[in-house]
């Protein structure tokens, strides 16, 4: 055997001593690596939809925008790589909102993210947001007729039920209402009583809701003297 090849063996001997040891060293080696690297924090950007939540019992929301906002966050990249966008969601509190047009900062505080993931901000950081005082009212119900009878016939009563109905108005235009009126009935030419299921005409833009939209009307026709 030559001197080379004796140093070969040895050198062989050397390498395959503690084996199982060498390979376990460098498969751990490894998995700390990954470890590592998982645990280095790292930024996302993600897009949230925003909700409102807390909204005043006597308010409602008339301006604001919806949809979705651009969220940044920090974390360990195994924690991002997991993150279900779906269950993350801005949600707005509104409790301490006023009425007209306020800016609403959008906070850490308003995003829920998983643990040991923070927000480090946020595109667009606040929004505008409108709101209306209500106001609840009784008002008469009064009869809006449009027409008129045929020859020698003429309108000698009118009827509705309920006479008065509960609504809930904008405060703006709840002290001028004094009665809400019903969508046109039409008598044109006719020479008998009717008995109708009329809609209420109540403007979106007025009313947010009223206890009946649908009256009963009877208009009784009866022939000249």
């Amino acid at each position: 055997m030559s001197i080379f090849s004796g140093k070969a063996a040895a050198v062989r001997v050397m390498l395959l001593k503690n084996l199982r040891l060498k390979l376990i060293s460098i498969a751990f080696a490894f998995a700390l690596w990954f470890f590592v690297a998982g645990q280095s924090p790292t930024e996302l950007g993600i897009m949230v939809p925003l909700g409102y939540k807390g909204m005043p019992k006597d308010m409602v929301m008339t301006s604001a925008p919806f949809g979705e906002v651009e969220v940044r966050v920090t974390g360990p990249r195994f924690l991002l790589n997991n993150i279900e966008q779906g269950k993350v969601m801005v949600e707005l509190d509104l409790g301490a909102a006023r009425e007209g047009l306020s800016v609403v900062r959008i906070l850490p505080k308003d995003i829920n993210v998983p643990m040991g993931v923070k927000v480090a901000r946020v595109v667009p950081s606040s929004v505008e947001v409108r709101l209306e005082r209500l106001a609840d009212v009784e008002l008469p119900v009064r009869v809006r007729l449009s027409g008129r009878p045929a020859a020698g016939y003429r309108v000698s009563g009118v009827d509705v039920r309920p006479k008065k109905v509960m609504a809930r108005a904008f405060a703006r235009y709840a002290s001028d209402k004094d009665a809400i009126f019903t969508r046109p009935v039409d008598v044109n030419g006719l020479a008998n009583s009717v008995d109708r299921s009329v809609g209420l005409d109540a403007p979106e833009n007025e009313f947010v809701n009223v206890s009946d939209y649908n009256v009963r009307v009877r208009v009784t026709i009866t022939g000249e003297r």
